[in-house]
């Protein structure tokens, strides 16, 4: 019973010190400015430290629940199919083909989901949710001339989907299609009304092929400027634009 115990503290112990190294190493990789402090508090707190920086620093960069490895999630996804199969063929609607889509897209079955989209546009012609869910299917599937079709429609259905994103990933899709004054035109429209890192790089991008090195410098520091603005945890989330856009800068001297 005793060796039992002790088997018992020795197996907490081993894996609160992989707990302690996985919040330290974190901290090493994704820490902002305030990483010195964390560091310490890791080292002088131990465990204690480590669950510290997971509920304040880990939980709000990630969402509040612990990521599920793919096989698990997949594996959860593949019995959840047949059900929403069954209630695509017994419903019908709109909503349970847009369910199906978006399980056959996680599933990367890209062509059945953009199928299963379609059958809700043939429904609802105007649903935002199957437009999106079409766009990104054939995005995906590199076809991109339908993608810009179903981006199209959603833009006029509701032109704010999504918090902007319908409208960044319009302006990238043209990007990608080598429309790089149509993109360029959407994407300073855009940020009149989103400041999404992404669209700031895009049009970077664009002025550099152009060879308009100047307004490829001022759109990336304007964006460096944004983000360092941002609250904490927004900041955190879009740390990795300041990397990339500070090495393209090097580059552009």
């Amino acid at each position: 019973m005793l060796e039992a115990f002790f088997l018992f503290l020795s197996s907490f112990g081993l894996l609160g010190t992989a707990f302690w190294i996985w919040m330290l190493y974190d901290c090493l990789k994704n820490g902002s400015g305030d990483r010195h402090l964390w560091l310490w508090a890791l080292i002088l707190l131990n465990i204690i430290g480590a669950f510290l920086y997971f509920f304040i620093c880990w939980m709000p960069r990630y969402g509040s629940t612990i990521p599920v490895p793919r096989f698990l999630s997949r594996r959860r996804l593949r019995d959840a199919l047949w059900q929403a199969e069954a209630e695509a063929r017994n419903i019908g609607k709109a909503h349970q083909y847009i369910k199906l889509g978006d399980i056959l897209f996680e599933l990367d079955q890209l062509d059945k989901s953009a199928n299963a989209y379609n059958k809700a546009l043939e429904l609802e012609p105007d649903n935002p949710k199957a437009l999106w869910g079409a766009a990104w299917a054939e995005r995906s599937n590199k076809n991109l001339e339908a993608a810009k079709t179903h981006l199209q429609r959603l833009l006029k259905v509701e032109a704010g989907f999504s918090y902007g994103n319908a409208s960044l990933t319009y302006g990238e899709l043209l990007f990608d299609l080598d429309n790089l004054e149509a993109a360029k035109t959407h994407l300073q429209l855009h940020l009149k009304s989103w400041s999404h890192p992404d669209a700031y790089m895009t049009l970077a991008r664009i002025y550099q092929q152009q060879g308009d090195i100047a307004t490829a410098r001022e759109t990336l520091e304007t964006m460096i400027y944004k983000i360092k603005s941002f609250v904490p945890f927004q900041y955190r989330k879009n740390q990795h634009f300041i990397f990339q856009a500070e090495k393209i800068l090097k580059k552009l001297k």
